[in-house]
């Protein structure tokens, strides 16, 4: 787990209108389970018809005007926190045993309220599988990177102090999403040297790539990430979509109001209808149930809360929902099924006192000017995620070598991926993975390398029938015998990279004397990057409906065909653009047929 200091800032942040937790009643058009990016953006974009009513419920707090949130720097305390659902996965057979973290955003935002922002898209033959599989032409790369652009604008420093392609054609220039390359001064203080360490690499040196224009493989540099220029602020989804559909006086937006099932009309049983949700007080125990009711609801709920929820209210596998006491609404074999993420393993290290890392945060006299330099220019290390890193690499290991891995592995997963796809991902950070080298004595970074295509697929399933209870998340770390190999790889050539570049003074974890099984025990986490749980072509029809139910939809990361091959964030915008427009058209055609009909 990523260990940082707890630090005091005051970022001042506009106050925009927002509604607190409440009671409603009435009927909506559109009942939306969850306020991360996917809901507000569909709350944003469907209430442009001034005739739709949307009403969108959200778990966790509004963190507007919190510097935890809105400071670049502070992200790291976002692990686990208020604003976060704090699951674990059951035992991981390839890791001993081991049940690693997997937080999740429990904020207006979503994962975009609490990840490190890095901005990244990845290559295009993933959005090109997404339309084959879901029968959604808008989903394939050349259509969706129109909504790529729409939702986000670009800043480029200028002139670029570092040497980093940049395709400024596929952002917009009023995106509502500010994307940042950094300043000399965002910069981590951990370059040059893995980006000089990857370039020149003698074994497979790496080519610079601009990673956000359907380019898959490649070495990047500066970012992007997810902060506003201006004023060195996250930028994330309450503030992009989430302020605009807040305003409206169509939509209605509530906090620590938690749907805990989705009601139907069960009169034909073959053809379930959704007709609205229970929700609860998130955090009372004691809070009475409030139905809401509406002509469509949308579970935005994550790619863990939204196979939960449906598997909840009686919408999953039949022999499951049986097992655990869930009378039964539709057999959706699909429902939890299909869960990959991006696994990784890391290498921890000390680096020389003068670098600011997040343990070195916690001394007050450095704190104080980076405070000072923050308020002043509104950039220094606070403005820079993490501090994450500035260093970005994706990698596809040589065909030859992964036929040689091992033997007893069957590789013709990896050697079918498009040639566009990496098989691995490289990255950095200022702080410690461990808990035991977090203190200011080690002032430690750490270098992580992830599977970015898994082959094995895990699940999520209900360990109760009460929401109580937290779901069973078996996320299959490293589940087959070929990425189990490739991730052997990866480590290795990670190490390798580390132990040579010069920035190390002197290597943490894992040392000489841990064995393999140890190492994978001990380090391997995740992304934070579930996708696939209710994905579309499996569970999810062209548009975005579940099968067989009439009146539901789920629209976010779980409604991945296929994982990206870098981080997630920005693919949910895109996507819940295109799930807007699907369903508005649809909205649209239906009032045409009324009109039609009644001449």
């Amino acid at each position: 787990m990523m260990m940082w200091p707890t630090l005091s800032l005051f970022v001042s942040t506009a106050v925009f209108p927002c509604l607190a937790q409440a009671s409603s009643g009435g009927d909506y058009d559109f009942v939306i389970a969850g306020g991360g990016i996917a809901g507000l953006v569909l709350a944003d974009r469907l209430s442009e018809n001034p005739n739709h009513s949307v009403l969108l419920l959200e778990a966790g707090p509004d963190p507007t005007g919190d510097p935890l949130v809105s400071t670049p720097a502070l992200s790291g305390q976002l692990w686990p926190s208020k604003y976060s659902w704090n699951f674990t996965v059951v035992p991981q057979t390839r890791l001993s045993g081991a049940t690693p973290a997997l937080h999740q955003g429990r904020v207006f935002g979503g994962g975009s309220g609490i990840n490190f922002m890095a901005y990244c898209r990845g290559a295009k033959s993933v959005f090109d599988e997404w339309a084959e599989v879901s029968g959604i032409e808008d989903l394939a790369w050349d259509n969706i990177v129109q909504d790529f652009r729409n939702s986000a604008n670009l800043y480029v420093p200028d002139p670029l102090p570092y040497e980093q392609p940049i395709n400024t054609t596929v952002f917009s220039e009023d995106g509502p999403v500010f994307v940042s390359y950094d300043r000399p001064d965002r910069l981590s203080q951990l370059e040059p040297d893995f980006w000089n360490a990857w370039l020149n690499d003698p074994y497979q040196p790496a080519k610079t790539a601009d990673l956000t224009d359907g380019t898959g493989i490649g070495l990047v540099k500066g970012g992007p990430h997810a902060v506003r220029n201006s004023n060195g602020t996250r930028s994330y989804a309450w503030t992009a979509y989430g302020y605009r559909a807040a305003s409206k006086p169509n939509v209605k937006i509530l906090h620590g109001s938690r749907v805990v099932k989705i009601n139907f009309d069960t009169s034909d049983p073959a053809s379930p209808r959704a007709v609205g949700v229970d929700y609860v007080a998130a955090d009372d125990d004691t809070s009475p149930i409030t139905t809401v009711t509406g002509n469509e609801v949308i579970v935005s709920a994550g790619a863990i809360n939204s196979p939960r929820l449906l598997l909840l209210s009686g919408i999953g596998p039949q022999a499951h929902l049986s097992a655990v006491g869930v009378p039964l609404v539709k057999d959706s074999p699909e429902v939890g099924s299909n869960l990959r993420d991006h696994h990784m393993l890391a290498t921890i290290f000390s680096v020389p006192p003068s670098i600011v890392t997040a343990s070195s945060l916690s001394n007050s006299t450095v704190l104080s000017a980076l405070e000072a330099e923050y308020h002043a220019t509104a950039g220094g290390p606070l403005s820079e995620p993490g501090p994450q890193s500035s260093t970005f690499l994706t990698e596809r290991v040589p065909d030859a070598v992964l036929r040689a891995l091992d033997p007893g592995a069957n590789m013709s997963y990896y050697l079918s991926l498009p040639a566009d796809r990496p098989h691995l991902a490289y990255q950095y950070a200022g702080t410690s993975f461990l808990a035991e080298y977090a203190g200011a004595e080690y002032n430690a970074a750490t270098a992580f390398v992830a599977l970015v295509q898994p082959e094995a697929s895990g699940t999520v399933r209900l360990s109760s029938a009460s929401y109580r209870d937290a779901p069973l998340i078996d996320s299959r770390y490293f589940g087959s015998d070929a990425d189990y190999a490739v991730a052997r790889y990866g480590l290795g050539r990670l190490l390798g990279v580390t132990r040579s570049a010069r920035v190390g003074v002197r290597e943490l974890f894992p040392g000489p004397n841990r064995t393999e099984a140890q190492v994978f025990r001990d380090i391997a986490q995740t992304f934070h990057h579930p996708v696939g749980t209710v994905a579309l072509g499996r569970a999810l029809d062209s548009g975005f409906r579940v099968k067989g139910v009439g009146g539901l939809r789920v629209v976010d990361s779980s409604a991945f065909p296929a994982i990206t091959t870098c981080h997630t964030h920005a693919s949910v915008y895109a996507l819940a653009e295109v799930a807007a427009r699907v369903i508005g058209g649809e909205d649209k055609r239906r009032a045409r047929g009324r009109k039609e009909g009644g001449l």
